[in-house]
């Protein structure tokens, strides 16, 4: 008997299909351990931190070159040749696809299609067009740029000093003296009036065209003593590793020099290195850029919203939305804790958020020039859960989204990947929701989580939505839904989540900040922003190389977000790698 068997009811087909289909999506929605930065790799699930001894190797990933992305290669010749050049190229629009602005830039790094780990034939062309604009710069700023002001064979002596020195900073550690006399002699041959014949200056530029192509350059190895056994990173490998992780930007001149003086050989000396990193602003906006792009809240500014059903919605709404959770970051991660980010009843609001929220506005000064002001917010918010912006990140035109929300909830707070949407069931997924159009959502996750294959998957996220239904398509809260009929926030949570039951999403803030799930996956996604994309092989949250950095927070720590990452940054996972290919 199949679908299309004669005298079945048209509801009775569905059904079948469901139920086959149920064996070709089950594997798929076990829970297993993912990122939402794009890790969809990983076992079953995991308990909560210290629920049972770690798994694995604390070390992660084999010995590698690592390419740098594009915002890291400008952020390096910014460093090397300075703002000007650094910001011709980076509000260049040719360049605007692939150097997004900080709220805008991937999770890890390496995650966006336009990155990759290695460099394609079209990031070839983007780091080539930066390549010759930096080394035009350098011809039309010689004297400036170079201070070389001599003339003769002492401008020369200069110029290739010069080169020497800037080729270190670029590659990130000293030269070695094959290169040294590599520099040297494509100096001379490019000035030999037998072989190039160039100008000093042409010279020059060509030196740094030529520095800023190579591998030295666009790569950063992590060989450590042999590129085929396991090992630790040599000293500049982790000065870089440390680095960019931090600042999205080379290793500065205090952790070069540690470098050099093999300062960084245990976690007391690197951990006094990254206390005064995270300490600048270079490391502060881009930690925070990150965790802005981590929670999805750029997606605010695709949503698109049905005007006619939410009269209020405009574009000035949005961008508050948007502030006030980019405000809500910058404070909490450098003045609160990391559960703070789930359970804080603090915020920033403007006059168009107070009316939104219910709120009054500070009688104090503002926070910013947009009159946006600190503020304890009302009973039915906390965190980032009930902000407006997290609300509708996955909102439908008409109406909230119960599975959009447990989806982003499932993989941002608990790393549990979120499976495929099932385009085969397409059409039986319409006809379901033309079905059920006028039920209330928990009736119609109480379908999905009885009937194959639905419920295989959405017993997984949807209670995480359920906690939020109070909120509507904009985030407004609300007591009953858009047909008048009360809502009911209560849902027991997932084991995942701790299993136990919440009302709303206040509660459901507290419950995710209370487990070790939470510190886990945040711990995760950090070592995997470190390690500049996600490991090839899956990896879950109760592996040894995560619980040793969110067992360590949890027991020692003082909570806050600093600390988190002050952890990843020492760990073993970032500082040793298994043996490379021979």
């Amino acid at each position: 008997m199949n679908e299309n068997t004669p005298g079945l009811p048209f509801r009775t087909r569905g059904w079948l299909t469901l139920a086959t289909a149920a064996l070709l999506l089950a594997p798929a929605c076990q829970g297993s351990i993912g990122g939402v930065g794009g890790d969809n790799g990983g076992g079953g699930n995991s308990g909560p931190s210290g629920a049972g001894p770690c798994t694995g190797n604390p070390t992660l990933v084999q010995k590698r070159m690592v390419r740098l992305s594009f915002n890291q290669v400008v952020t390096t010749i910014r460093t090397i040749l300075g703002d000007t050049i650094g910001d011709k190229i980076a509000n260049d629009p040719v360049y605007a696809a692939d150097l997004p602005d900080a709220k805008h830039r991937w999770f890890p790094p390496l995650a966006s299609p336009r990155e990759g780990s290695v460099i394609t034939d079209a990031a070839w062309n983007t780091g080539d067009q930066i390549a010759q604009t930096a080394a035009q710069y350098v011809f039309d700023n010689f004297a400036t740029v170079t201070k070389c002001t001599q003339i003769g064979t002492a401008l020369d002596t200069c110029a290739q000093t010069w080169l020497r020195t800037l080729a270190a900073a670029a590659w990130r550690r000293p030269l070695t003296a094959d290169e040294t006399t590599s520099f040297n002699q494509l100096y001379t041959d490019l000035k030999d009036t037998t072989k190039v014949g160039l100008t000093s200056q042409q010279a020059t530029q060509s030196g740094v065209y030529g520095m800023l192509e190579a591998p030295q350059f666009l790569y950063r190895t992590e060989f450590g003593s042999s590129a085929t056994a396991a090992g630790t990173l040599a000293p500049y490998e982790l000065a870089s590793e440390v680095s960019y992780f931090l600042t999205d930007g080379p290793p500065d001149a205090m952790l070069l020099s540690a470098a050099a003086n093999n300062a960084l050989s245990n976690a007391d000396q690197i951990g006094a290195q990254v206390d005064r990193i995270l300490a600048t602003p270079a490391a502060r906006a881009n930690l925070h850029a990150a965790m802005f792009g981590y929670f999805a809240i750029p997606n605010i500014e695709a949503v698109v919203i049905d005007t006619a059903v939410f009269t209020t919605w405009n574009d000035g709404l949005r961008n508050s939305m948007e502030h006030e959770t980019d405000l809500f970051l910058q404070d909490t991660l450098w003045n609160g804790k990391v559960t703070d980010l789930l359970t804080s009843k603090t915020s920033f609001i403007n006059p168009t958020l107070a009316s939104f929220y219910g709120s009054a506005m500070p009688a104090g000064g503002t926070a910013d020039a947009d009159g946006f002001g600190k503020v304890m917010l009302p009973d039915t918010r906390a965190g980032i859960l009930t902000q407006g912006g997290f609300l509708v990140a996955r909102a439908r035109p008409m109406a909230g989204s119960v599975v959009g929300r447990g989806l982003l909830v499932n993989a941002a707070f608990l790393c549990a990947s979120n499976p495929a949407f099932p385009s085969q069931l397409a059409d039986t997924i319409n006809m379901v929701s033309m079905m059920l159009a006028d039920q209330t959502e928990r009736a119609k996750s109480d379908y999905r989580r009885m009937t194959a294959p639905c419920m295989g998957c959405h017993p997984n996220f949807d209670p995480y939505g359920l906690a939020l239904e109070n909120y509507d398509g904009i985030g407004r809260y609300r007591m009953v839904d858009d047909k008048g009929r009360p809502i009911d926030a209560s849902i027991a949570l997932p084991a995942l989540a701790g299993g136990q039951m919440v009302n709303g999403g206040v509660a459901l803030g507290q419950a995710l900040a209370s487990g070790g799930a939470f510190a886990n996956c945040i711990a995760k996604n950090l070592v995997n922003f470190a390690l500049a994309e996600t490991p090839a092989m899956p990896v879950e949250t109760n592996a040894c190389a995560i619980r040793n950095v969110s067992d360590s927070f949890t027991r020692s720590s003082n909570g806050s977000f600093s600390s988190l990452v002050r952890g990843v940054a020492v760990s073993t996972t970032l500082a040793s790698r298994t043996g490379g290919l021979p």
